[in-house]
């Protein structure tokens, strides 16, 4: 028999993967991976890494950078801010630790500079309008009711890459089993 179950075993937590259901209409969350930045008893924050702007960096910053990125749409929440992830660690002040490799926010100027002095700075930062947020157990809730499965960040995932367009199906293919056939499902069950 056909398992179609989309049930999580692992918690969500700092440094973890959401993948959306394959069904969902949710504009912001259509198969979408979201990295999970806090997870407490407050609620979660988080930035959908697959959903891009048409636009520029240097078009939402006054701070010019030579970088070859594109921006993400974080998720519904205070859209009209640039928030970013970066991995300077705390060179950069004010920087929140995510896990040992990533970094949330931190003082801006600072963050300029330093990419400004790096070769590829898109390697080292990652920016975003808006962010998702959950209020105290909302995400728990939508684990249970199986909208989301929660995957571990592996050694070579590429979190700073905004080139790679397949970051849904990706990841299902990194959770194999079956997980694997949800990559194939069309976005609307009727067409098949």
């Amino acid at each position: 028999m056909l398992n179609l179950n989309f049930h999580s075993k692992l918690n969500p937590k700092p440094g973890t993967l959401l993948i959306a259901e394959p069904f969902t209409d949710d504009e912001y969350f259509r198969r979408s991976v979201v990295f999970l930045c806090n997870h407490d008893e407050e609620g979660t924050l988080g930035f959908v890494l697959n959903n891009y702007l048409e636009i520029d960096f240097n078009d939402l910053s006054a701070e010019k950078l030579d970088i070859t990125t594109r921006v993400s749409i974080g998720g519904p929440v205070d859209t009209n801010n640039i928030y970013y992830l970066h991995r300077y660690g705390n060179k950069i002040e004010d920087s929140i630790k995510i896990t040992e490799e990533y970094w949330l926010a931190g003082n801006y100027h600072q963050l300029i500079e330093l990419l400004k002095k790096e070769k590829e700075p898109e390697k080292f930062a990652r920016f975003f309008l808006g962010y998702s947020g959950w209020t105290k157990n909302q995400l728990e809730e939508e684990i249970k009711n199986k909208f989301w499965i929660v995957m571990d960040l592996s050694p070579d995932f590429q979190l700073m890459d905004t080139f790679v367009d397949d970051l849904w199906k990706d990841s299902l293919s990194q959770l194999g089993g079956r997980f694997e056939m949800f990559k194939h499902f069309p976005l609307n069950p009727n067409n098949n």
